[in-house]
């Protein structure tokens, strides 16, 4: 392997890795950074809001290691991943300013997963229980 292949390779594992960091994989969801502030939540198989709202609380607390007060909130509801390509995603953002969006309250339907709809992440991971 040639100096050129070599730093290739070190390069794509650093990524990989920084990648990585800001990554998680649990129940049955993949989280992914769009960018430095929005996160999407790419489903492997059929959920519902709460279920994205339960992945979103576990990757800000166990992930960001942010409180279980910090505040969620909806960027895009349920639709089509950017990051991976498939056909159930959502994302969400801890900081709706820089993520260009207002908050809004929740709606009383979960599956709505309304822009700008937000919970604090202790809320949001007491849907991992149902």
């Amino acid at each position: 392997m040639n100096k050129v292949s070599i730093a290739a390779c070190a390069l794509a594992f650093m990524a990989t890795n920084a990648v990585a960091k800001n990554s998680m994989t649990h129940a049955g969801f993949e989280i992914n950074p769009v960018n430095d502030v929005v996160y999407e939540a790419v489903s492997e198989g059929a959920h519902g809001g709460a279920a994205f709202w339960c992945a979103a609380g576990m990757f800000v607390e166990t992930v960001l290691k942010k409180s279980p007060k910090t505040e969620i909130y909806v960027v895009r509801g349920a639709g089509k991943s950017e990051t991976t390509g498939r056909r159930s995603a959502a994302q969400f953002t801890i900081d709706p300013a820089a993520a260009g969006i207002t908050p809004a309250p929740l709606s009383d339907n979960l599956n709505e997963l309304n822009v700008g709809g937000h919970m604090h992440a202790s809320l949001a991971r007491n849907f991992c229980n149902g």
